[in-house]
């Protein structure tokens, strides 16, 4: 015959009293274990947060940087060679980690990130005319490795591309219209830390509010291995030292988008006793799979180029600049 599990339980419950220990209901969670326990699942939430805010736009990141417009070199005819050099940034919005539910922390008191976190890229560009309508381009973009202890910031970012550009229209009252397809790979990090100092009032389940001091530091670690394939088309006019231009395409994405948040620090909560903690936050996201690639751009010079390119993928913004010889 099964026994039910309300009777199991006040058996069980009967048989701790007459042995001397408290019936099952006094082991409810403390608020410590309480205000532990929502802790992680609100730095869960902040970690799971940010890392899809650069899952979003790291594949976009990836493929910044080709300043070019539309005119492609000729090895016979020349230009011939180009090389260049630029830098730019791109911005990713983090403007809604303050309006996370939280149950337990208090985001600003926790984690000090901007709202607007820009991501720097220093552009080198080298393109060669192989024949007649075709050239070909490499890109490289390298942060070398960047450890601000002052400011609990470090960095290091290496990606590269290659690209191929045909002409499929050109002509002195003809506007230019050129073909590209391009692989980009990047792969990089950053992390930033900070202090951890939080005076609050904590809404137990069973015991009500009930004061928090919280202590400590933070490190978050974000990291990137992305690939990616696109093909756009490029339509401008040379109108002599100014040849505005723009580009519609698309970009295929790959890769992975990882984070790390370590915690640690003391914890006093309903005036327990300070106590130590230790949180190790972990997620992992891929990049957008699939996105358009918008570019708008203007060159100017003969010979020494100078030109301002912005690039969006209708969600992320993104701009830079460069200086270009030809011969």
């Amino acid at each position: 015959m099964k026994i039910r599990k309300p009777f199991k339980k006040l058996t069980l419950s009967l048989a701790l009293v007459f042995l001397g220990f408290p019936p099952l209901a006094s082991y409810a969670a403390t608020p410590s274990q309480d205000f532990d326990a929502q802790a992680k699942i609100d730095f869960q939430s902040i970690s799971d947060y940010i890392n899809g805010q650069f899952a979003r736009t790291m594949g976009f990141y990836s493929t910044l940087g080709w300043n070019n417009p539309p005119g492609v070199y000729d090895l016979m005819a020349g230009p011939r060679v180009e090389v260049g050099v630029g830098a730019g940034a791109d911005l990713v919005s983090l403007s809604s980690l303050a309006g996370l539910p939280m149950g337990a922390l208090l985001v600003s008191s926790n984690i000090s990130v901007p709202s607007v976190f820009p991501i720097p890229y220093p552009i080198g560009t080298l393109r060669v005319g192989l024949m007649n309508g075709l050239d070909a381009g490499l890109r490289l973009s390298i942060i070398p490795n960047i450890n601000l202890p002052d400011f609990g910031f470090a960095a290091n970012v290496t990606g590269w591309g290659l690209d191929l550009r045909f002409k499929i229209l050109d002509g002195s009252y003809l506007p230019t219209l050129t073909g590209v397809v391009s692989w980009d790979v990047m792969n990089g990090g950053f992390s930033i830390s900070s202090k951890v100092q939080q005076t609050s009032n904590y809404n137990d389940p069973n015991a009500g509010s009930v004061p928090v001091t919280m202590t400590g530091t933070d490190a978050y670690a974000q990291n990137w291995n992305v690939k990616s394939f696109g093909a756009k088309i490029m339509v401008g006019k040379d109108l002599g030292m100014i040849f505005p231009f723009g580009a519609v395409g698309f970009q295929r994405h790959s890769g992975t988008v990882s984070s790390a948040f370590s915690v640690s620090g003391t914890q006093d909560v309903n005036g327990s006793g300070a106590a130590a903690f230790s949180y190790l936050i972990t997620s992992s996201s891929s990049p957008v799979v699939f996105e358009p690639k918008f570019v708008v751009g203007f060159d100017m010079g003969e010979g020494f180029h100078w030109g301002v390119v912005g690039e969006s993928n209708g969600i992320d913004i993104a701009g830079s600049t460069s200086f270009r010889l030809e011969f």
